[in-house]
């Protein structure tokens, strides 16, 4: 698996060019067919979409192309996920998230007891990316909650982004630290920062 940006055209060229690398080995990877398409949720409506997959011209491993707006193993996307934890760190509950989002109670309830589980771990994660591209930029004061907190860490690295590279969705970029495993259920293996 290998998170990409979310221009498909872009993406295969890059495929193609062997700009991509391997997770694994480093080597260049090449077109290796699809996977099954599958509906994600956004904001409003939903997309269909058929992820890419690539393999390694090296170690031979394959890798699904995932891109930054998709976490792993959610039908919605990251930015109606972030919407839910955002208004949780603002105080709202399961239920007037959900109706809110108009999601099922019970999935908005796993995204914010899952992220919860593991919001302190988040923060540290998204504070030291934060201080990876920027390490002059103030440290994140502790607010209410860890939840709190960890979603705040995901904003402050959202600004410090913006600085330095330009304007660009944050819980994308979210998805793209944690290599799309912002709520992840098994062990988490989060690209750390350079």
């Amino acid at each position: 698996m290998l998170i990409v940006g979310i221009d498909a055209a872009s993406v295969e060229t890059d495929l193609l060019d062997g700009r991509l690398a391997c997770p694994t080995c480093g080597s260049g990877l090449r077109p290796w067919g699809y996977g099954v398409e599958r509906e994600v949720r956004l904001r409003v409506g939903i997309e269909r979409r058929r992820l890419r997959r690539s393999i390694c011209r090296v170690c031979g491993a394959t890798h699904v192309l995932v891109p930054e707006d998709t976490l792993l193993r959610r039908r919605d996307a990251v930015e109606v996920v972030g919407a839910a934890l955002t208004a949780k760190a603002g105080g709202d509950g399961h239920r007037r998230i959900a109706a809110d989002l108009g999601r099922p109670e019970s999935t908005v309830r796993g995204w914010l007891r899952r992220f919860a589980v593991m919001a302190g771990a988040l923060r540290e994660h998204f504070t030291r990316w934060a201080h990876a591209l920027d390490p002059v930029h103030d440290r994140v004061s502790p607010g209410g909650s860890v939840l709190f907190d960890a979603v705040e860490a995901v904003g402050v690295l959202g600004i410090v982004a913006v600085r330095r590279f330009g304007p660009r969705p944050v819980w994308s970029l979210a998805s793209v630290v944690t290599a799309g495993r912002l709520l992840c259920n098994t062990s988490c293996l989060w690209a750390q920062p350079v």
